[in-house]
């Protein structure tokens, strides 16, 4: 097998669910330590309270730390990227190039050798304070869903030095920082064109001019931290090309606040130099998504770490794929999904055609599973020999009801608090706005969301909330709006 090239993504901002750092730790035995390194040295800085949500059951919803603890979100995200890697790099991946989108540069040099996992942490939180102290004002970060250049266009016309492009992701995601009054008139200028306009879940207007007196703040915290030699490449989107040992980093990071991201460019880059695996090294799969759109040659994307599935799933099933290309050491993951089903279902395709299946038509095919299970468990309920019904106690029933919960009491759950909640899950994973997602707001009709990924939305609310698998005569489409939703989730006796 010819050596296959390995680059590992560094996300930032919005790249948190609430499960995320416990379902790491949970699973994986190496990732208690790191996140021990990490409070130990958070603490001194940002207090007991931000960190101690590092090791919480659940960590709050990004939404409720933007509002209330935006330093400890900071942390958690790079938290998250860091024992990431941990666990990658212990079973065994040895990647040719690291990228670190934004805050995850941070991430990167850690996972390169520059920094300490604790040294990371003081830095990230050194960054946070910095920006606290600076005073910036009303301003923030939104994509807008045209390329660079259609973007600057809109920003010239504004006219506002303060505001301008802080990333440049694909043809089609621009993100722009600055004031908010600038990025209102700018919102309504696209509104104007029908080009897409999202405020990003992020605390400050990072990649802009207005962050410069933070920047020299956050220089001067952090100027005193040893850098040691990079053990692996990391190319920097910010600066244009991959770090050197001669680089001061700390200089270089404080930089970050006022330069542009040029993602896109760099994973052009990497690709054209053979670059053909890019992992995706924290949660959710933001940075994947936007490497398929970049790279016009086949790539590979391998995101570790999404919400729906129960995080330790995922990464387990990143790690059967990296095995598969002899990146990791076989069995890391505990057994190849794929190839067991291959085995058991299709044994005479060829097992690259069943990853190419299995990683674009997964999702259809558990949903089936699932319904196919529930009529079988439908017509075992029917039998005179079985003594208890889909509708009767817990003990006597295998997924409880629709009625009820499967614990046999269901929680009271605030409807109106339902429907924010959903309109924050639904906004994170479409990186739409929240305020589109109204109660009666048809997702398919109004806001073009397919069925197929209708079907992954609600497994993810499902494991949010707790509740039993659907029956299987009702289909997505029953559940077309956020208020349908949240009337299932009440129905259903689902746990807050």
């Amino acid at each position: 097998m010819p050596e296959t090239s390995i680059a590992v993504l560094f996300p930032g901002q919005g790249a948190f669910y609430g499960r995320a750092l416990a379902d790491l730790r949970d699973e994986f035995p190496e990732v208690g330590p790191v996140l021990a390194e990490i409070g130990d040295a958070a603490r001194p800085l940002l207090g007991d309270r931000a960190v101690d949500q590092l090791f919480a059951t659940r960590t709050p919803d990004t939404e409720q730390l933007l509002r209330e603890a935006p330093e400890a979100l900071q942390l958690a995200i790079y938290a998250v990227s860091t024992a990431t890697y941990a666990v990658l790099r212990a079973r065994g991946l040895r990647p040719n190039v690291l990228i670190g989108h934004s805050l995850g540069e941070i991430a990167a040099l850690v996972a390169a050798g520059a920094f300490t996992p604790a040294e990371g942490a003081e830095i990230v939180c050194h960054r946070s304070i910095a920006l606290r102290e600076a005073g910036l004002g009303d301003a923030y970060m939104a994509a807008i869903g045209t390329d660079a250049s259609r973007a600057q266009r809109l920003v010239d016309l504004v006219g506002d030095p303060l505001t301008g492009i802080a990333v440049e992701n694909h043809a089609g995601q621009t993100v722009l920082s600055g004031r908010a009054e600038t990025l209102d008139t700018i919102g309504r200028l696209a509104a104007v064109l029908k080009i897409d306009f999202a405020r990003l879940k992020s605390p400050y207007a990072f990649h802009s001019p207005l962050l410069g007196p933070a920047a020299e703040k956050f220089a001067a915290r952090i100027a005193d931290i040893r850098q040691r030699p990079l053990e692996t490449t990391v190319h920097s989107p910010i600066i244009g090309r991959a770090y050197e040992d001669a680089d001061r980093l700390t200089e270089l990071l404080a930089g970050h606040f006022t330069a542009r991201v040029r993602f896109g460019d760099t994973v052009r880059e990497l690709a054209g130099t053979g670059v053909s695996v890019f992992v995706e090294s924290g949660a959710l799969d933001a940075l994947s998504r936007i490497t398929g759109r970049i790279v016009e040659s086949p790539v590979t994307t391998v995101p570790t770490l999404l919400p729906e599935a129960g995080g330790a799933a995922v990464l387990r099933q990143a790690l059967d794929r990296l095995a598969s290309v002899g990146a990791v050491a076989a069995g890391s993951g505990g057994g190849s999904t794929a190839d067991q089903l291959r085995a058991a279902l299709l044994s005479d395709v060829p097992a690259e055609d069943f990853e190419a299946f299995w990683n674009g038509r997964g999702v259809e095919v558990r949903t089936f599973a699932r319904e196919a299970y529930l009529t079988y468990l439908g017509a075992k309920e029917e039998e005179p020999s079985v003594g208890a019904s889909l509708n009767g106690s817990a003990n006597g029933s295998v997924n409880g009801s629709l009625n009820g919960s499967a614990n046999g009491s269901a929680a009271v759950v605030d409807r109106d608090t339902l429907v924010r909640q959903l309109a924050d899950i639904y906004a994170e994973a479409l990186e739409y706005p929240a305020e589109v997602f109204e109660e009666a707001t048809d997702l398919e009709a109004e806001l073009g969301v397919d069925s197929v990924k209708q079907t992954e939305l609600l497994v993810r609310v499902g494991n949010r909330y707790e509740l039993p698998p659907r029956p299987s005569d009702v289909r997505p489409a029953a559940y077309n709006t956020l208020g349908k939703i949240a009337d299932l989730i009440i129905a259903s006796g689902g746990s807050a």
